[in-house]
């Protein structure tokens, strides 16, 4: 067995020390997709609409936004949207699906869910 590893080849140099960083938001966008996404929040739209149009995280677009002076907006769930975020988690609707059909980040249903007394399915991953 020893010989057999002392005969494999050697293995490819990692580029541990190398200039190698990830790619930042601002040299990936052009100037333009910024200003469309600036002009986007600032025209009504969700972030998470924007997230899934741009394919960005929700932390880029919102670092994007404050980077440009744009006012975020607070915008909590009304009575009328919690109690359907209720009755869809109730009848079965993952809280992502539910999030995703109200148009609100998934912690935010979490919390009002969890506020109502709502009992709190277990998480599942693939």
């Amino acid at each position: 067995m020893i010989a057999q590893v002392d005969a494999a080849p050697p293995r490819r140099t990692s580029n541990a020390g190398g200039d190698v960083r990830p790619r930042r938001l601002d040299r990936r966008l052009s100037d333009t997709t910024i200003a469309s996404i600036v002009q986007g929040y600032r025209g009504g739209a969700s972030t998470n609409r924007l997230c899934e149009q741009y394919g960005l995280s929700k932390g880029g677009l919102l670092k994007i936004l404050r980077e440009h002076g744009v006012e975020m907006r607070y915008q909590p769930m009304t009575e009328d949207e919690i109690d359907w975020a209720v009755e869809l988690y109730i009848e079965g609707q993952s809280l992502n699906t539910v999030a995703r059909q109200l148009g609100k980040a998934k912690g935010s249903v979490r919390k009002a869910l969890m506020a109502e007394g709502v009992e709190m399915r277990p998480g599942t991953r693939p």
